[in-house]
């Protein structure tokens, strides 16, 4: 696991180099080399924004443009608001965390302009980040100069190493523009998670403004293999406690930690099961079961 994260991708891509089990005769090297090139190939072709992970107003590439939260969070929201929603994935990072091993393999899929990636390698992991949108990937790339970080633009789907090869993957607010669009792509992308994951692996994923009970977003995953470990609510908009959290009134320079308290305590002592109309949002911790 000491591996630096160049080596792992970029060794992956020459047809012969050596690729952890299963792939340990010559024959399955060489047919995993071919392999890789076409899904090396399929990754450089520009994903269709439009129908497969459109968002409402600009684009993604467009947004990359605004820069720091507002890229990937709110774009006209303040920033009290957006401190606030950045507090609240930052618990679901920290729980993503302690699922993953020690200088470990991580992918960041949908990076957005990296705020995450920076965080894990800070930490000690090597991070693939990966994103649809060029534009993002640059502005990540900026944001996180670290060598222990590779930024990869993909097709949204297909994630550019070898099979069980990762130790967990963290999404932050990306799959459900894969699944709530005209052309979904959510159980392609979920079966490409289960590939990628090595045996014990995770995905967290950490979906928000959701109006729906979370089996939406976990049958997929459990068709793909996964079994689902747990779901949490970290956040219902229009609750009081965040209601009292974005008042005017209460000092902005303690938003960011308040937030991540409301989602500690949202996830330990509200039910996701818990019938209340409204927008929330949700972490979920799906297992690649071990062999």
């Amino acid at each position: 696991m000491d591996q630096p994260v160049s080596q792992l991708w970029n060794s992956s891509k020459l047809p012969g180099a050596p690729i952890a089990k299963p792939y340990g005769s010559f024959p399955g090297t060489i047919r995993f080399g071919v392999r890789f090139a076409v899904l090396e190939t399929q990754c450089n072709q520009m994903p269709d924004e439009t129908t497969r992970f459109h968002t409402a107003g600009p684009s993604w590439s467009e947004r990359a443009s605004l820069g720091g939260l507002r890229a990937v969070l709110s774009p006209d929201g303040s920033d009290r608001r957006n401190n606030f929603l950045h507090g609240i994935h930052s618990y679901g990072a920290n729980c993503a965390l302690q699922h993953m091993t020690p200088n470990g393999h991580v992918v960041d899929f949908g990076c957005g302009t990296g705020r995450f990636t920076r965080f894990f390698a800070l930490r000690g992991q090597h991070v693939l980040a990966t994103e649809i949108s060029a534009e993002m990937i640059y502005q990540a790339q900026k944001e996180s100069v670290l060598a222990n970080c590779e930024f990869k633009v993909t097709d949204g789907i297909l994630i550019p190493v070898p099979d069980a090869s990762i130790d967990c993957i963290w999404c932050c607010a990306v799959l459900r523009y894969s699944l709530f669009v005209s052309d979904p792509a959510y159980a392609d992308i979920s079966r490409e998670m289960f590939r990628v994951l090595r045996p014990g692996g995770y995905v967290i994923n950490l979906e928000m403004y959701v109006d729906q009970a979370p089996d939406v977003f976990t049958e997929d995953f459990e068709t793909a293999g996964f079994t689902t470990r747990r779901v949490s609510v970290l956040q219902r908009y229009g609750g009081r406690p965040e209601r009292w959290l974005n008042h005017r009134l209460f000092p902005e320079g303690w938003v960011f930690n308040a937030a991540g308290l409301v989602a500690l305590l949202r996830s330990h002592f509200d039910s996701p099961r818990r019938s209340v109309p409204g927008l929330r949002d949700y972490l979920f911790y799906w297992q690649k079961p071990d062999r």
